[in-house]
């Protein structure tokens, strides 16, 4: 690390129907699947800024549950550090283009998860245990290269 501080970034799995919800953005002429998430404001819990996120992003009110693994990459020199929760809602997201440059949400099933570029970029293996509701193997994936585009 180059003494900037980390980026915490907690992000929500969100489930339903056997796919997970994600956000589509497109950078530089290319597409990437964002977990819905976003950086903390200062002196804020990491529970209550993920739920502020899909609140302003989408609209849901979401319960955050279970801390199922982190993983680490960096952006623009700086370290980011990603926390996956399990995430439950009741109704249906609806993106907020005033609080977000995402282009759509979108429900991806496994298969077609790992077919795309994905922020944070995981393993298809480990894919595989967050859609059968499990957690990151270890807790922790460590530092992942995440291509930027």
């Amino acid at each position: 690390m180059n003494g900037n501080a980390w980026i915490i970034r907690p992000c929500g799995l969100l489930q339903r129907d056997g796919a997970m919800l994600w956000m589509r953005y497109h950078y530089n002429g290319q597409e990437r699947y964002n977990l819905p998430g976003g950086n903390l404001e200062a002196g804020e819990e990491m529970g209550r800024g993920l739920a502020r996120e899909f609140d302003e992003e989408m609209g849901l009110k979401v319960t955050v549950g279970a801390l199922l693994g982190s993983i680490q990459t960096q952006a623009a020199g700086r370290d980011v550090l990603h926390l996956l929760f399990a995430v439950t809602a009741n109704g249906e997201p609806r993106l907020n283009p005033a609080e977000t440059k995402a282009l759509e949400l979108v429900w991806l099933n496994l298969e077609e998860a790992t077919a795309y570029p994905l922020y944070p970029i995981i393993p298809a293996a480990t894919l595989a245990r967050l859609f059968q509701g499990q957690g990151i193997e270890g807790g922790h994936l460590g530092l992942l290269q995440q291509p930027w585009f």
